[in-house]
Parts: structure tokens; sequence; C-alpha cells
């Protein structure tokens, strides 16, 4: 197991560069666009300033109108192409115009998409200067002393434009630069955040089957990744049982599988070594007989944990199963057991008792319990069945009066190929209560038992009722 992270890191940082790009730019043309409007501004302000020192110096004298020039004449006004312009044209007549202009017949042409004038009478656009420079343009009607003059200011664009082309330069360099060191200082602290997360899948890459007893340190582990490395550690607390179970499982059945061949073997070649009377053929034969039908028996139960082991009782499966017919069941295949034991079985569970399971795998529960209650109880004995409904759930209550279990051995009981000291000269597997215990669980039941030594024992298996009308039942 692998964990990607260097694929995160490249993702995350890839990511934070291209909506950091996208937040940069969109920022940097805002700032743009606000720096050219401010430029645009600070020249119209201009503009108008100088017109209203035009408009005040128009004056009338014996008759006739007149335009004191001596106070604007100067400087950038009297230098050719200078990019500093006014004109001031009185009906067809022109009044005055800057030297700069260098060409009195020259105007400044207003673009088609030009605003009209505003309610003052004035209209502001952007054109070309004399020069091809571009500029920017007031004009204005003006009426007075009973004539309409027409005054056209203007003021060149070109320390404008190189100034916000200077500002888009600088701020696309620091643009750049600060996605640069942001995405290079997110590389960074995302390259360290992974790094413990590295090494926990350098440590997870470590374990495999033969080393399972390994664990990851959680007090060393980055706090974030605690949780998940105890939970990890519990998943291979969990395994390790499995793999130890299944080696118990495998030895345990080499185990109790050798001794019945072996046994059948040396029936075999002794019977083969010489002519033997029927009898003795008869005998070995009886022998061969008991040690296969243990096999058989040894066998059916591996397969039946193999099977409950890999969930075959399916939700979907799971019916309003009647207790009595599979007690009924588990009693009549137990008869000829009970008869050779010489116990008695007594059932006292009606036909109203439905619990939800699958028959099979109930009868078959029900007749290991049985047969474990017969097998190991005292001869004339007996064995006990009842039931009892509790709220939602339905108690089997099952009672012998055997030889009972020690308290040491109760918890071991239900545990795979365990036969408690006092048991071992009787005949079984040490499957039976194994088998019982897996297929409740699988039912979601529980199942317990309170036995004393002599005393007899008995078993309470709890499962969920149901209604005999439903079929089917939900998981």
């Amino acid at each position: 197991m692998v964990l990607p992270s260097r694929s995160i890191a490249v993702r995350l940082v890839f990511w934070l560069f291209l909506w950091t790009t996208l937040v940069m730019v969109s920022v940097g043309g805002i700032l743009y666009q606000g720096v050219g409007k401010m430029l645009m501004s600070s020249v119209d302000r201009t503009l108008h300033s100088k017109l209203q020192i035009i408009t005040g110096l128009l004056h009338e004298e014996n008759g006739n109108v007149r335009l004191e020039l001596s106070e604007i004449i100067a400087g950038e006004y009297v230098i050719p192409r200078s990019g500093h312009y006014y004109k001031v044209v009185a009906g067809n007549d022109l009044l005055a115009a800057s030297p700069s202009l260098a060409n009195d017949d020259f105007d400044f042409p207003a673009p088609a998409e030009a605003a009209p004038a505003n309610h003052r009478g004035e209209s502001t656009f952007t054109s070309t200067g004399p020069a091809g420079e571009p500029v920017r343009v007031l004009r204005y009607q003006h009426a007075a002393f009973g004539k309409t003059f027409t005054i056209t200011l203007a003021e060149t664009l070109a320390d404008s434009y190189r100034g916000v082309a200077t500002y888009k330069r600088f701020l696309q360099l620091i643009v750049s630069l600060s996605i640069l060191v942001l995405c290079a200082i997110a590389w960074w602290i995302i390259g360290r955040t992974l790094r413990p997360l590295r090494a926990f899948s350098a440590t997870i890459e470590r374990i495999t089957h033969k080393n399972l007893s390994e664990r990851i340190d959680a007090e060393t582990t980055a706090k974030e990744l605690a949780t998940l490395a105890s939970s990890f550690n519990s998943l291979l607390d969990r395994l390790h049982l499995v793999f130890e179970s299944q080696k118990r499982l495998v030895a345990d059945a080499s185990h109790e599988l050798k001794t019945p061949l072996s046994v059948i073997r040396t029936q075999c070649d002794v019977i083969s070594l010489r002519k033997r009377s029927p009898e003795e053929y008869v005998e070995a034969v009886q022998t061969i007989s008991s040690y296969a039908c243990k096999m058989t028996r040894l066998v059916n139960d591996l397969l039946s944990l193999a099977r409950i082991d890999s969930g075959f009782i399916s939700t979907q499966e799971l019916t309003a199963v009647s207790l009595q017919e599979c007690l009924d069941e588990a009693v009549r295949t137990l008869r000829q057991l009970a008869r050779e034991k010489e116990v008695r079985i007594n059932s006292s569970v009606d036909g109203t008792f439905f619990v939800r399971a699958t028959k099979a795998s109930l009868g078959e529960a029900f007749q290991n319990l049985l047969e474990n209650c017969v097998r190991y109880n005292r001869e004339g004995g007996s064995v006990t069945v009842s039931a009892l409904q509790d709220g939602k759930e339905v108690v089997v209550t099952i009672s012998d009066t055997g030889m009972g279990i020690a308290a040491p051995d109760r918890d071991k009981i239900f545990q795979r190929f365990y036969r408690a000291p006092a048991v071992q000269g009787i005949e079984g597997t040490g499957l039976g209560l194994s088998i019982v215990k897996s297929v409740i669980e699988a039912l979601s039941g529980k199942i317990t038992v309170q036995s004393e030594p002599g005393a007899g024992s008995c078993f309470s298996i709890t499962l969920p009722s149901a209604h005999p009308e439903q079929t089917r039942l939900p998981a």
C-alpha cells in the first residue's frame, strides 16, 4: 500500500496556482482599470481648470470681444507640438489659438462613439493631436456678449499612457512574483504536511502477513494521523487474530485427521499381511468405518465453519422461521443417539414462536447444541427445551442433566477444537458449540451458558422475533 502523497501535493499546488492566478489577475485588472480611470480623471480636472481660466479672460472692450492671452501664453503652450493646446472660435472666426498648434486650422476630430455634451455644454473625448499623439480634448460652447464661443482645450495623454504602461509592467511583475512565491511557500508547507503521511505509508508498506505483530507508534505519529494510526493498529489486531485462528484451525484439523487416518492405514496394513477370519475382516471394516465416520463428521464441521466465515447467511434470505419446526427436525435427527444414551428430550415449544433466520442454518445450530447436550449427558438423563417471548426477541432455553462445565472452561467451550479435560474420553470434534455460536451471531442473536460441575448446563439463545406472515425480512 503506497499513499500517493506526491501526487496529492502536485494537485494541491496546481489548484492553488490556478486559483491564485485567477484572483491575482482579477485584482491586477481592477487596479489597472482604476489607475487608468484615475489618471484620465486627473487630466479632465486639469482641462476643466484651464477652461475656467480662459472663460474668465474673455471680456468686451469698445464693442469688441477680447481675450487676454498674456497669462496663458507661456511654457508648454508656446512650444510647437508640445501636447498642450487651446483654441477659441467666436462663431466662424478664430479668436485665439496656442502657438503649440503650429497650424491654426488644425481641429481635434471627435470619435463617433464620443459622449454628447453635458448640461453645461461640455464634451470630453479622446482624440489625436497635431503630432499624432493621443490627447484628451475638452470642447465647450460658451455664450457671452451676445455671441457663442467654441473653446477647445487638449492635453496630451502620452505621459499618462506611459505611466499606466509602467504601472502595468510593475503590476505584472508583482503579480507573477507573488504567485511564484505563494506557490513555493505552499509547496514547502504541503511537503512538510505530507511528510508524516509518507512515513505512515512506508510503515504500512513494511507490514505483511509475516510480521502482523508490528504496530504503528501512535504516540510519535503526527497528531493529525494519530487516530488513523490507532484505527489501523486495531485493524492489524483483528487481522492478527484471524490469521492466528486460521493457523490454529489448520493445525488442529491436521491433528484431528491424523489419528483416524493412521488407524485406517494400520488396519489396512494389518489385514493385508495374511488371510484373516471373516470375523476379523468384519471387525477391521467396522473399525475403518467408525474412523471414516469421525473423519466425515470433522470434515462436515470444518465445511460448516468455512461457510459461516465466508458469510453464507445472507440478510436477503432471512424469513420468519418456526422454532417448533426447527427443533422437531433436530430432535428427530438425534433420536437414535438419544436412545443409545438413554436420554429423554422434552420440548414445550409450540407453533407460536417465529424468529428472523434461515431454516437450514438455525436447524444446524439446534442440532449441534442438542447433540452436545445428549452426548455429554448421563445415562437416564434428560434435555429440556423451552421458549418465551421477550419484547421483540425470543429466548430459547436448552438445559440438560449432564456433567456440567467447570468455571475455567465456560469461557472456552465456544472456541474451535476446544475440549474440556473432563470430556477428553468422549467422542467429539470440539467444533459443535463453535458452529452454534457462529450461526447464532450471524443471525443477530446471542448465546450464553450457565453451568456447574455435576449439576448440568443451561444454554440460552436470544434471537430477533418475526411475524409468521413475513416471507422476507429487511436487513
